[in-house]
Parts: structure tokens; sequence; C-alpha cells
């Protein structure tokens, strides 16, 4: 019997959700995210919120990889990119 209650007890704990923090956020009352699509499987994403830029490439089987790229480099070398990346100060404003 004492055996009987421990397997139904241990069970009973695999039912039970995890207890995880999360939070919600209003994307809509967000700054929207910049995208600016080199082919079909290469983009940058920019992140004015966080001030941040990433290079997103595409795999196979829906796998992505997302690397940190220089804000500063990508505003100089992509022209696209410009109106995105509002807080890095222009070459035109360095001596």
């Amino acid at each position: 019997m004492r055996k009987l209650l421990l397997v139904m007890a241990l069970g009973a704990t695999g039912c039970v959700a995890p207890h995880a923090q999360y939070a919600s956020t209003n994307l809509e009352r967000q700054a929207p995210f910049g995208v600016v699509e080199l082919d079909s499987s290469h983009r940058y994403i920019i992140d004015p919120r966080t001030e941040s830029c990433f290079l997103r490439v595409a795999g196979a089987n829906s796998n992505f990889a997302l690397v940190p790229v220089s804000c500063a480099k990508l505003k100089k070398n992509v022209p696209e990119a410009v109106a995105y990346i509002t807080w890095e100060p222009s070459d035109a404003a360095t001596p």
C-alpha cells in the first residue's frame, strides 16, 4: 500500500503545471522594429527601444540564427537602415 501511494504521489507531481514567471506587453504602444531585407534568407532587424541591431540568417527546417551587429557600422554601410537608427550620430557630425 505504501509503495502504491508513493507511485501515485510521484505521478501526481508530473501533472502539476510548472510555475514560471512571465511578462507581457502591449506591442502596439512600442516603437516598431526596423527590418531591412537583403534576400530571402538574410535580413537586419533593428530595435529602437533597446538600440540594438541584429543579423537574422534563415536556415533549413525553419531554423535561424540571430547575431548582434554594430548599429554604427550598419548605419554607415547600409543606406536602408539609416531611417531606423536614430540614436547613432551621423558621419557628418563627427570631426
